[in-house]
């Protein structure tokens, strides 16, 4: 079972400006009231607005290509990449148009390259280099 924990904040015009969140293995109940965190998966992200003046490592892609959103993973150990990858295969299922990219990587996996990737046997190496 995955759970989205998700706070979103809007402008005074309701408009979209950020969210952040979690996507855990537990409810939120649970989540929060858990005295060791570590025995739970998780991981945090946030989406933030492009503005004409924002800079983060997401820069080169939302200006350059006109892309208008960009989702940071955080938090991350490292024994957690496998659900991160269970749900990131899930996600490009219904978003084919998006992209995968890991902050310095000089590479990225498209939605196809996931889908394709997510029929052959787990490979534990998909976070750090390219294997498809």
């Amino acid at each position: 079972m995955y759970c989205f924990h998700i706070t979103v904040e809007l402008d005074t015009d309701q408009n979209f400006q950020s969210a952040e969140g979690t996507l855990s293995e537990v409810d939120e109940e649970t989540l929060l009231s858990s005295e060791d965190e570590d025995t739970i998966r998780y991981f945090t992200f946030n989406v933030n607005k492009v503005v004409e003046s924002s800079y983060d490592s997401f820069t080169w892609l939302t200006q350059s290509t006109d892309y208008f959103w960009a989702l940071d993973i955080e938090n991350i150990k490292y024994e957690d990449y496998e659900f991160i990858y269970k749900f990131v295969v899930e996600y490009f299922k219904d978003n084919p148009e998006d992209y995968l990219w890991f902050d310095d990587a000089e590479w990225y996996y498209t939605a196809d390259d996931i889908l394709r990737l997510s029929q052959r046997p787990y490979n534990s190496k998909w976070c750090s280099e390219k294997v498809i």
